[in-house]
Parts: C-alpha cells; structure tokens; sequence
C-alpha cells in the first residue's frame, strides 16, 4: 500500500515560541507602567478601578510566525456597562437599588488617560512618539517602540450580561468588554474571557488546527498575486465549529483534508456558527460579525492550494 505523501509541513501547526517572551516581557511592562502611582491613568480613575489583560493569538496560543502584535486590553472596571434583560423585574429593582450611578465612566476621558499614561512611559520626544492614538486600538510600534515587541491596546469598560440578581448570594453575570473606535460613535463588544476558556475546552487539536489553516492562509498569500485578507480571528472561529471527532486526527495532512471536507458538506449551514466565546453568531451584520460570502470563498481557496500541493 502507498504511503500518502505529506503534504502540510510540521511547521505550520507550531507555536512560534521566539516571540513569546518578548510578549510577556511587554505586557508586564505596561502592566507594571499603567499601575504606577504617578500614571496618568492612575491619577484620573483609581489603580483599583481598571486591570490589564491580553487577548487575541499570544493569550490564546494561536500565534504563528506572522503574528507580530500583542494585544492588550485596558478595561474600566467601576463603572460597568449591563444587560439587564435576563432578570426579573423584581431582580432589575434589586439591582438599580444596590448599584448607584458613578461619577466618572469610560466617556468622560478614559482613552485618553489610557494614551497620556502611555506616553509617560514609552515617549521620547514628540519626535520619537510610538505611540499612535488613530485607530481602533492604540499603537505602539515603530522604531521609537521601546518594548520588544509592538502591541494593540484597546481601552475598554467592563460588560455584564446579568444571569441572576438574588437577594442572598452573589449575582450571576457574563463578562465581556465594550469599546469605542476612535472617531465612532458605537460600542463594539468582545467576550475574550470566554473566548479563552472555550477554546481550552475543545480537543486539544484545536489550537495546533487553527496555527495550520492561518499558516496556510499566509502560505498562498506569499505565493499569489491575489491575496487573502482573512482575519486570523475568524479563521479561529470557523475552526472552532469543527466537531472534535473531526479535530482528534493526529496526521497534519489528514485533518487538514478532513476539515475542509467536513466545511464543504451539504448539511454544513454556516449560518449556524458561533464565534469562540458562544456569545454571538460567527454571521452577520453587526460590527463584530463576518460575511458568508468571504468564508466561502476562504475555504475554496484553501481547497484549491491544498490540492495544489
């Protein structure tokens, strides 16, 4: 019996492990850097009212060799923004009773505190600035970057999906993060908490399959005059919707092939994905939610340049 010919290299599933330490090196610096008593961001809230975290590809364990930004999230925590609409009415007076409205919110400054504090730190000169205020996150890059690797920091309010509010006992609530796009007026929101933990429950595959289909993304790009702009973070939600009968296939080659025949069946109704964190639909018109069209045609195309190879 023939040996079928190897055709997804080992490195394509791999980690690319030079670059995690200049990630954790950064985020503890800016961590560190924020948190200090004569921080900008410190002296407009409180050190207890906001925490830093990551997310996206270096949190998540997805990063391949192109990816080059950590990203950082800096979220108020008091006040919060909340989804009441799951409590009773009884609970949501409960609530309104127990929490007073706060004095300072994420619209009174908060970004650019996040941006002052930053430049504290990590400005030379308004010459040798690497800080970028433009965008939908806050950049640090460039050749003034003093941290060792560039970094997105998106500064956020903490959200609340509430669940329960009893008289006795803790509340029970879903957190997630909204924020505001410069030069946006709407709230964008995120649930990377429950991205991480979800994705830590799927087969232990998942992680290394994701690092293979966005290897294979950047493969055909490096090849092709036409070009792929596929997020790497949908490319983590498509894979996650893969059953896990799917993803336990050890040889690389096979489940990338198993894969892309599991998305090309008929009774695969992509309008049923979700996004890793369950707490939206992966389809759709909202601002965090991608097209049908541009999955559809990511995956022929990782058909194609598989069979290619």
């Amino acid at each position: 019996m023939a040996v079928r010919k190897s055709k997804i290299p080992d490195t394509w599933a791999k980690r690319e492990t030079a670059a995690n330490q200049n990630s954790k090196t950064a985020r503890e610096r800016i961590k560190r850097d924020l948190n200090r008593d004569r921080s900008a961001l410190v002296q407009q809230t409180d050190i207890n009212a906001f925490t830093v975290y990551a997310q996206g590809s270096y949190k998540n364990y997805t990063n391949t060799r192109g990816s080059s930004d950590l990203d950082l999230i800096v979220q108020l925590r008091s006040p919060w923004k909340r989804d009441l609409s799951d409590l009773t009415a009884k609970q949501r007076e409960r609530y309104h009773d127990e929490n007073s409205p706060a004095d300072y919110g994420y619209d009174d400054g908060f970004r650019n505190s996040v941006v002052q504090a930053l430049q504290q730190y990590y400005r030379e000169s308004l010459l040798k600035d690497p800080i970028d205020n433009s965008g939908k996150a806050i950049e640090i890059s460039g050749p003034h970057n003093p941290l060792p690797i560039d970094v997105d920091v998106v500064a956020a309010q903490e959200y609340r999906i509430y669940h329960t509010y009893p008289e006795d006992g803790n509340p029970e609530y879903t957190e997630g993060m909204m924020f505001k796009p410069l030069m946006v007026d709407e709230w964008w929101v995120n649930f990377p908490k429950e991205h991480y933990q979800n994705g830590n429950a799927k087969h232990d595959n998942f992680r290394e399959t994701v690092r293979m289909f966005k290897n294979a993304r950047d493969h055909y790009n490096d090849n092709h005059w036409f070009t792929l702009d596929t997020p790497s973070y949908y490319i983590e939600c498509l894979v996650y919707n893969i059953p896990d009968h799917v993803l336990k296939t050890t040889d690389l080659t096979d489940r990338f092939d198993d894969v892309l025949s599991w998305f090309e069946r008929d009774s695969t109704d992509l309008a049923n994905f979700d996004q890793v964190s369950e707490m939206e639909a992966l389809f759709g018109d909202e601002n965090t939610q991608w097209n049908t069209d541009a999955a559809e045609k990511y995956i022929e195309t990782m058909r194609e340049m598989f069979d290619d190879l």
